[in-house]
């Protein structure tokens, strides 16, 4: 049989990848997907249950206050099935959509955090998403078992020395009877880790003479198993994320997924489950923010004047509050191109659009967040127990600040999620040098008019066709400059701009031909937003461009070796710098 394709391979045939490659598809996005009526019509149930029942059972203040949910809520969260979200009917579950999955947690978020974040964890992560990169067999059999009972789950990879390393601490050994596996190790900032009755397990598995990272599924009742701490995180109080020990916990033979590859990450059906998982956690949770956010502008702005006039009437104001709305449809429009139609089989070809929405989700959401405490500071630098307390409006926003910072961290850092993008792309996509390399250096021509946009539009979408093949251009330049992948990659900086720049210009793409599918069905509204949205978006591609195309740069290297090796300027500078 033959062995899935890297999901690279395929992602070159969707939208972003194409992009990557210097062309942009206006033809694949124009007529932006729109959800099946009946598959939204079962979102929109759900999502009506599972709001009353959050207005009815969570007090969101409560769970920031105590930092924990309380075991009565997570049952019952259990018995209504909400962590079984995408599991099919016959196991007992909703059977949602990957969007209405999606749209599910975000509902959940908006009212309490930490609380959708158990559901996204347990969805995106869990045992019951590998279960379409696991064969036929008791492997498969067992995690079905447990998703119909019910079952709690997470993924346990991260350990103290970080997250996705090419050798796990954790070790694996086989049992001199051939029937288990041991397992020894640590390890840290695993969501749901006090709470799971299934972790997924990463260590390193010594048989054979071959050594491999691979996945165990593990009973969190297993002896040797026991939850070191929980983590008290800056923000995001209440979610149970935990450091865990492993001491001799045995896993049965038949509970190990097999790979082929040395790493888990390098297995064709893993990779894009995990990008999946970051589109629950982490887009999720920035959209939920960011539409409280403007909630609270728009309340806000009702209810303040600033020199008898409503505050709404200034025109500072007016901009914030606007950039604000734009930036909620360009993520809705990302979140929506990601997910919309997506199922297990064609899951990879959108890997690089789930793998960018990450940083353009919690970049955006940092912005939005930051925005939003600057607009409403007129009512105090405070919690929202404080505002209660003086009988303010109790509008959470310090809570958002501090939550909204986790999510560029959560998933891996944003930096290096760019760069990693950007390896993966230029590898794939530059490496051996692309057929279209000779038509590179043509000018690109023109998009066909697009009668939907407005005229700013219609020049913002032709610009940013201008940008995709400058873009390519410069990564044709670099591939060129140095035949040798590993040296490009080594040039970590560059890797990341590039990136940033592929973000923006994806992300301008698919707001505008939302913008443009809205308009075409009667709804002319979101012209607006986008022109907003993609004129922000210029003024800081112009600063990216600025930053790659830099000819000279302070010397980082010196003043970082000479500060790491305790040299007189080092001295000198903590006395200048760090001096009380």
């Amino acid at each position: 049989m033959s062995q899935p394709l890297h999901p690279a391979t395929r992602a070159r045939e969707g939208f972003l990848g194409q992009l990557f490659a210097g062309t942009l598809r206006w033809d694949l996005i124009r007529q932006f997907p729109e959800q099946d009526p009946e598959e939204r019509q079962q979102g929109d149930a759900v999502i009506a249950e599972v709001e009353q029942f959050l207005t009815e059972h969570v007090d969101p203040d409560e769970v920031e206050r105590t930092g924990r949910i309380a075991p009565e809520l997570r049952e019952a969260l259990r018995a209504r099935g909400y962590y079984k979200l995408p599991v099919e009917r016959e196991l007992g579950g909703r059977g949602l959509s990957m969007l209405n999955t999606f749209r599910v947690i975000e509902a959940v978020m908006s009212r309490c955090l930490p609380v959708g974040y158990t559901l996204a964890i347990h969805s995106g992560l869990g045992a019951g998403a590998i279960v379409e990169a696991v064969q036929a067999g008791p492997l498969k059999d067992y995690v079905r078992a447990r998703m119909a009972e019910g079952a709690i789950s997470g993924w346990a990879d991260t350990e103290p020395t970080g997250a996705s390393a090419r050798r796990a601490s954790t070790t694996a050994t086989p049992t001199e009877d051939g029937t288990a596996y041991v397992l020894n190790g640590e390890k840290v900032f695993i969501g749901n880790g006090s709470i799971a009755d299934v972790l997924n397990v990463t260590a390193t598995l010594c048989e054979g003479g071959r050594e491999q990272i691979s996945l165990f599924v593990v009973e969190t009742t297993s002896p040797g198993f026991h939850v070191r701490a929980e983590h008290g995180l800056m923000g995001l109080r209440g979610l149970p994320i935990s450091a865990l020990g492993f001491d001799n916990v045995r896993v049965p033979k038949e509970r190990m997924l097999a790979m082929s590859q040395e790493h888990w990450r390098n297995t064709p059906l893993l990779e894009p489950l995990s990008a999946l998982g970051r589109m629950y956690i982490i887009v999720a949770a920035s959209l939920a923010l960011s539409k409280n956010c403007l909630q609270w502008s728009r309340e806000f702005l009702h209810r303040r004047l600033a020199q008898g006039r409503a505050l709404g009437e200034f025109d500072e104001i007016q901009r914030q509050v606007s950039t604000t709305a734009a930036e909620v449809f360009a993520l809705e429009s990302v979140a929506r191109w990601s997910l919309t139609g997506v199922t297990a089989e064609n899951l990879p070809v959108r890997w690089f659009e789930q793998v960018a929405a990450k940083n353009i989700a919690s970049l955006a959401c940092a912005r939005i967040v930051d925005r939003t405490v600057s607009l409403l500071a007129a009512e105090g630098y405070e919690t929202a127990e404080s505002k209660a307390a003086r009988g303010a409006v109790p509008s959470p926003v310090e809570r958002a600040l501090r939550d909204a910072r986790a999510f560029r961290v959560a998933g891996g850092v944003d930096f290096l999620v760019d760069h990693k993008a950007a390896r993966e792309g230029l590898l794939s996509l530059y490496y051996p040098p692309p057929a279209h390399a000779e038509a590179l250096e043509a000018p690109p021509a023109p998009l066909p008019v697009e009668e939907h946009l407005s005229a700013r539009n219609r020049e913002h979408l032709q610009f940013t066709a201008r940008e995709v093949h400058r873009l390519a251009r410069r990564c044709l330049e670099l591939t060129r400059r140095h035949p040798d992948a590993g040296v490009l990659h080594a040039r970590q900086r560059t890797l990341v701009l590039l990136n940033q720049l592929c973000n923006e210009l994806f992300t301008m793409s698919v707001t505008l031909a939302h913008a443009s599918a809205l308009a075409a069905r009667g709804q002319p509204h979101a012209d607006a937003l986008a022109d907003i949205f993609c004129t922000a978006a210029r003024y800081r591609l112009e600063d990216l461009w600025r930053q790659s195309d830099a000819e000279a740069e302070p010397d980082f290297a010196t003043v970082s070796a000479r500060w790491l090796s305790g040299s007189e300027l080092d001295f000198l500078l903590c006395d200048v710098l760090l001096r009380p």
